[in-house]
């Protein structure tokens, strides 16, 4: 849903007459800090759904790190207030997370209503990495993956209201910026010179 949300965002702010290239003045404090938070998630996917022992092992404490890494990173640039939002839906995800072993609830039936029959299957024996299925035993199982995107939607997708609330976070930054005209101001940059002659 992050993809459709940039683009979506794009859209809309050329409608509203922002500017594409305002994204390119937009200036980011420590922006490793985003960078390595989202190396981690990626990696924590990648390795994860392959069986890597390490990243199942250390699973609680690569996801902690991920999540304290954007905290930080958005509170540097607090200016820019719609990362709060996203934020807010990273907050909820690892709450529910943290209260489930871990992994996050997903509706079965939603799965199944979104065509993923095979992923149902495998859900349902518990070896589907990062998810546990939704049952009443599932604490804050309401912050799971329960909000079913089915077809003919051209991605099939379960999401979160944790999920939804990233989403939106994004779609608003991008807005805020492209619609935002003191960036268009371009900067100097200035270099320090002192002859020695």
């Amino acid at each position: 849903m992050l993809i459709e949300s940039v683009l979506l965002a794009i859209l809309f702010g050329k409608i509203r007459g922002g500017k594409f290239s305002r994204l390119s003045h937009l200036e980011f404090k420590k922006v490793w800090v985003f960078i390595l938070a989202l190396i981690l998630q990626g990696s924590i996917i990648l390795f994860g759904v392959n069986g890597n022992e390490f990243v199942l092992k250390y699973i609680k404490e690569l996801y902690i790190i991920s999540y304290v890494l954007l905290f930080i990173g958005i509170v540097i640039n607090f200016k820019h207030r719609s990362l709060l939002i996203i934020l807010l839906g990273a907050g909820l995800n690892i709450f529910v997370m943290f209260n489930n072993g871990w992994k996050t609830p997903i509706s079965i039936d939603g799965l199944l209503l979104a065509g993923y029959s095979d992923l149902a299957d495998i859900a349902m024996t518990g070896k589907l990495a990062f998810y546990t299925p939704l049952e009443g035993s599932s604490k804050f199982g309401y912050l799971g993956k329960i909000i079913t995107v089915p077809p003919p939607y051209f991605y099939p997708q379960l999401l979160s209201i944790g999920d939804i609330f990233i989403t939106l976070g994004l779609f608003l930054f991008i807005q805020s910026i492209m619609t935002n005209e003191s960036y268009d101001r371009t900067k100097m940059i200035r270099f320090k010179y002192r002859s020695k002659i």
